[in-house]
């Protein structure tokens, strides 16, 4: 499904969608969790998302469209971003093969990209992504916004209604703020990096 960041907020749109799940899957005999690096440097995990949803708001097969919509499956013969359905049971399984048949030549009309490249594994552990993978798109946006403001202040954007003798120190404020923004994000990335085992109930 390409990079889980996307569908992941995609998906969470969807009328009956309580929640998404980043994080990685598609290796049925493992006992060790992955990270994000051996995820990137191997042949074996796949980038998924583990979506709860109200069955009597929207039902598998409308799921599966919305999946097929968000996803971004980019890198040709890649594992880690292929399109794969992971069902939870047999009557999804059955209802994911039913899917496959009836689009399998329809093609998303803003790409081309073909239903026909979607397959179907058995479901296998789930692993939960590190915190930062999880709302990425979420957190990222304003973080960015918030690194705009900070620079257009830290330029002179308010110097013109800021007396000049406090202008100098808005603009040390507002470098100091985003400094430590920027230190928190590579922070974040270097110390969260718990992976666990995500159990179906356990959210």
């Amino acid at each position: 499904m390409g990079c889980f960041w996307k569908p992941s907020e995609e998906l969470l749109k969807q009328e009956g969608v309580i929640n998404t799940i980043v994080g990685y899957t598609g290796v049925p005999n493992t006992n060790e969790p992955p990270t994000y690096d051996t995820v990137c440097f191997s042949r074996n995990w796949v980038e998924g998302v583990r979506v709860i949803y109200d069955d009597d708001q929207i039902t598998y097969p409308q799921l599966l469209n919305a999946f097929f919509e968000s996803q971004e499956p980019k890198v040709v013969g890649s594992r880690q971003y292929a399109s794969i359905i992971f069902p939870h049971n047999p009557e999804q399984e059955q209802l994911a093969r039913q899917w496959l048949d009836d689009n399998v030549h329809i093609r998303r009309a803003r790409d081309g990209l073909p239903a026909r490249i979607t397959q179907i594994e058995p479901l296998s552990p789930f692993y939960r992504a590190e915190n930062y993978h999880q709302e990425y798109w979420q957190k990222t946006r304003p973080r960015v916004a918030l690194l705009v403001v900070l620079t257009a202040i830290a330029s002179g954007l308010l110097d013109s209604i800021t007396p000049m003798v406090w202008q100098s120190q808005v603009h040390t404020v507002a470098n100091a703020i985003a400094l430590a923004g920027m230190i928190y994000v590579i922070a974040e990335r270097k110390l969260d990096t718990k992976v666990v085992e995500f159990e179906c109930g356990s959210e």
